[in-house]
Order: structure tokens, then C-alpha cells, then sequence
């Protein structure tokens, strides 16, 4: 049996002294065990201020961490996104303030800032404010790091969440972007199982030394659930999420901003495609070293997790808060729309590593590789 870490020792711990009521089927029988929230395990395994994967010192994002995003892929989703905010949201007079949450290494921000100093129009490029948001301690000293190196320390600050959080009251009105963000909030699971709606919850198995799913008895939190699930009914035994904690956090921004965009970039779709009874199993999964699987149980504390964004839901947060949406649609169709296709050039450089054939390559990438910019949507709100 593989020797449990810190943070498992800590989660089982929790589990006897904190755990409710719960049951898990095990050969057949219903066996009463003691479990917690999914969301409260997830939660720990990302964010706990020793142990958690977000919060352990290391860089998570690139060749050397266990995912991309798109901004890893050349430099084309900052271009896009920098043109866009420029022609379309600062020019309808949204003042020149942008907040990057979830900014990672700070990647997004630079190619975005370059962008606007290279474009015409834009004379005023010295202007923009950018704020890099983010808790993880390595992401933030490789973020640093790279601001050094291009030069841009008079128009950058790199702010903690809570930081960012007290400063936006002021800001008063502002451009928010966050890529990849609301995947990686925690999030309660669901399933349906002799006709009833049950939340997922996390048990220790004693016996076999592993953690694993158990069923928690009925909570608001399941009631909430089959309210923000805009009247869809799941299957017998399908499985679902839902993240309260996503939604939290879009409730506050909204509400202490007067005004301005916020850019939603993520995997996700609407209730109606995320419930579909083709996703028996529901969108959770896990990733570590650039490989994908569905076990949360594994590598605890050292793979991320994650699972698809429902915009249905962040549109009804919105609109309860006064903000309205602008725009939504897949990856793929925003970039078009906003000229990424104006961006490939013809070349005779017969090298395929040239500047031109890589940006090229890029471009093809974003918007055909594994059907990633389909999954991927773009949601902006106005107010």
C-alpha cells in the first residue's frame, strides 16, 4: 500500500472528525460510513495553504508544469484578445484598467501589453494598467520574473486575490479577464440513483486505505443544485457538478464594479449541453504531467482538477447583479470574429521553425486541435 502524504493524513483526519452521515454501495450492500463534500476535499487538494497543488511552491502551467492554456500557444490568443479590448471596450470608453485573475505566470498579460504597444491606434498604450492576480507562490515569482525581462514594471502590478479584491470598490469601472479560471474553483458533485437526487461526498475506507465516493443525505446544497440545473432531470445513475464557489466569486465581482467588461474564458457549455444524458459521468477530470484521467483520488494534492464551466449559470448570477451578456460563443468562432484569421501570412521561408511558419502553425492549433477551441467558449459581460 502506497504511504499516505500530509495532506491525505490531514483529509482523513478531517473526514472522523468532521464527516456526516453517509452511505457507499461496496459489493452489492450499503455500508454507512463517515464522508464530507466533494467540494471540501477538491477544495483541499487545490488551495490548502501547505500541501495544496496551487499553494506547494511549484510552476503548474507549461512543458514543465501538467497543463497548457491558450496562451501557451504562441503569442495568437493575446493578440486577439488585446485588439478586441482595445477596438471594442476601451474605445466604447471602459477606462484602460484591466484585472487578470488567475493570471498563472503572467504570460496572457505580457502578450497583451505588447500587443497594444505595437498597434496603431493606440497611442495612448502607456496608459494601460494591468493587474496580475494570482495566489500561487511559484506563478507569481515566474511572473515577476518575465515582467523584468520585457520591460513593462511601470504598468504592472501583481496582486494577490485578496488584494485585488479590496481595489476594485475604487476601480470603479474596469476590464476583468480570466482564462481558465472558473474550471478550477471546487465544485459538489450529484447523481441520480433510485430516482432520487444524491450529492457525491468523499469517505477513507479504512479497510482498503483509500479514499473514495460515498453519498451524503439530502442538503440545501441539493436542492440548490436542482435549481440551477434549469429543470433538466438526470438519468438514472448520471453524474453532474456544480460550483457555488464560481458563482461566488462572479456574484462579488459584479457586484463591487460599477461598470466595464468581464471576459469568461473556459471549457464549459450551456446546462442543457452539460446535463445532455450523453455525460453519464459528468465533465470532472483530473490532469498531471500533460496526461488526463478521472480518478480525484490519485496523486492527491499533486495533479489539478477540474470540471466544465456552466454559463447558464454564470449568465443568471450576472443578470441578478445587473450586468448583461455582450457576447458568447465558442473559442474558435471569437477568434474569427475578432481577426485571427487576418493574422496568417504567406511566406516562401522554407524553414518550418521561421517566425511566420510558427505563428501560422499557431493559429491552425488554436483553432483546430482536438476540438479544444469548440469546447472552449467565450463569454464577455457588459454593464
Amino acid at each position: 500500500m502506497q504511504e499516505r502524504n500530509d495532506l491525505e493524513h490531514s483529509l482523513a483526519g478531517r473526514i472522523a472528525a468532521e464527516g456526516r452521515n453517509a452511505w457507499m454501495i461496496k459489493a452489492g450492500t450499503r455500508e454507512q460510513v463517515r464522508g464530507i463534500p466533494f467540494r471540501d476535499f477538491m477544495a483541499a487538494c487545490l488551495y490548502d495553504e501547505q500541501w495544496g497543488y496551487y499553494r506547494s511552491g511549484q510552476v503548474r502551467i507549461g512543458k514543465e508544469g501538467d497543463f497548457y492554456t491558450s496562451s501557451g500557444i504562441g503569442t495568437v490568443m493575446g493578440d486577439v484578445l488585446a485588439t478586441y479590448i482595445a477596438r471594442d471596450i476601451f474605445a466604447a470608453g471602459v477606462p484602460p484598467l484591466v484585472y487578470e485573475w488567475g493570471a498563472g505566470t503572467g504570460r496572457l498579460g505580457l502578450q497583451m501589453l505588447a500587443k497594444w504597444s505595437a498597434m496603431p491606434g493606440m497611442e495612448n498604450a502607456h496608459r494601460v494598467r494591468y493587474r496580475m492576480v494570482d495566489a500561487n507562490p511559484a506563478h507569481r515569482e515566474a511572473m515577476q520574473r518575465a515582467i523584468a525581462e520585457a520591460g513593462f514594471g511601470d504598468r504592472i502590478q501583481c496582486l494577490l486575490p485578496e488584494q485585488a479584491d479590496k481595489e476594485l470598490p475604487a476601480a470603479g469601472s474596469c476590464v476583468i479577464v480570466a482564462n481558465e479560471l472558473l474550471d478550477a474553483f471546487p465544485v459538489r458533485r450529484f447523481v441520480r440513483l433510485g430516482g432520487e437526487l444524491r450529492e457525491i461526498g468523499t469517505c477513507y475506507d479504512e479497510a482498503e486505505g483509500r479514499f473514495g465516493d460515498c453519498f451524503l443525505e439530502e442538503s440545501e446544497f441539493t436542492r440548490g443544485f436542482a435549481l440551477r440545473a434549469d429543470g433538466i432531470r438526470l438519468e438514472e445513475g448520471q453524474e453532474a457538478e456544480w460550483s457555488p464557489d464560481a458563482e461566488a466569486w462572479l456574484d462579488r465581482l459584479c457586484g463591487k464594479l460599477r461598470g466595464g467588461r468581464i471576459i469568461l474564458i473556459d471549457y464549459g457549455d450551456t446546462a442543457s449541453g452539460l446535463y445532455a444524458p450523453h455525460r453519464m459521468r459528468g465533465t470532472l477530470l483530473c490532469y498531471r504531467k500533460h496526461a488526463a484521467h478521472g480518478d480525484p483520488y490519485a496523486y492527491i494534492g499533486e495533479q489539478d482538477m477540474t470540471a466544465h464551466v456552466n454559463f447558464s449559470a454564470v449568465q443568471k448570477v450576472a443578470e441578478a447583479a445587473g450586468w448583461q451578456v455582450a457576447s458568447f460563443s465558442t473559442q474558435k468562432r471569437f477568434l474569427v470574429d475578432h481577426g485571427v484569421l487576418l493574422e496568417l501570412e504567406a511566406h516562401q521561408d522554407p524553414n518550418p521553425f521561421g517566425e511566420t511558419a510558427r505563428r501560422n502553425r499557431a493559429i491552425r492549433q488554436l483553432l483546430l486541435s482536438d476540438g479544444m477551441s469548440e469546447s472552449f467558449k467565450v463569454m464577455v459581460l457588459a454593464k
